[in-house]
C-alpha cells in the first residue's frame, strides 16, 4: 500500500462573519464528518481564492465577495495525511444559505461557538480569524488527536510576505 504522506493535500476553509456571529457548517460526510467547521474542501485545478469561492458556493449556496486570506496551516498526520490549508474570512457575501448533501450551515454567536464539537485545534486559531489577526501554524496529529502545535501570529505586512511565498504570487 502506498504511503499517503508522500503527497500533501491542499485545502481551504472560509469563515463568514456578520455582526457577532460566524457561519459554521456541520459536515455530514467526508473529511471532518460529524464536526462543525467553516465551509471548505480540497483545492482542485484552481488557486486557493478560487477554491474558497467554489467550496463556499457548493456547500452553502453563498457567493463570497473579497475573501481575505488570514492564515496558513500545515497539518501533519491527520489520519496519515498531510495538509496545507489556506484560511479565509469575509464579511462580504450574498445569497441565501442552503443545506447541501455534504453539510448544513448555521450561524453561531461568537460566545457560543461549539469548540467541543470541532477539530481540537480550532479553539487555538479560530479566535485569530474572528479578531482580524494573521497567522501561520503547524499542527501535528495522530488520527484526529492533536499532539502538538506551533502558531505564529504576525503583522499583516509579514503575513503578506509569507502569503507570497506559499501562493507563489
Amino acid at each position: 500500500m502506498k504511503d499517503t504522506r508522500d503527497q500533501i493535500i491542499y485545502g481551504v476553509i472560509t469563515y463568514l462573519l456578520r455582526d457577532n456571529e460566524v457561519l459554521l457548517v456541520y459536515k455530514k460526510r467526508g473529511h471532518g464528518a460529524g464536526k462543525w467547521n467553516g465551509p471548505g474542501g480540497k483545492i482542485e485545478k484552481e488557486n486557493p481564492v478560487e477554491a474558497a469561492l467554489r467550496e463556499t458556493k457548493e456547500e452553502v449556496g453563498v457567493e463570497v465577495n473579497d475573501p481575505e486570506l488570514c492564515g496558513i496551516i500545515e497539518f501533519y498526520d491527520v489520519y496519515e495525511q498531510d495538509w496545507i490549508v489556506y484560511i479565509f474570512r469575509s464579511k462580504e457575501f450574498s445569497g441565501e444559505l442552503k443545506e447541501s448533501e455534504e453539510c448544513f450551515p448555521r450561524w453561531f454567536h461568537l460566545e457560543e461557538i461549539p469548540y467541543d464539537k470541532m477539530w481540537e485545534d480550532d479553539k487555538i486559531w479560530l479566535p485569530l480569524v474572528i479578531n482580524k489577526k494573521y497567522f501561520w501554524a503547524k499542527f501535528w496529529f495522530k488520527g484526529e488527536k492533536m499532539l502538538k502545535y506551533n502558531l505564529q501570529e504576525m503583522s499583516k505586512e509579514d503575513f503578506l510576505s509569507l502569503q507570497k511565498e506559499f501562493l507563489k504570487i
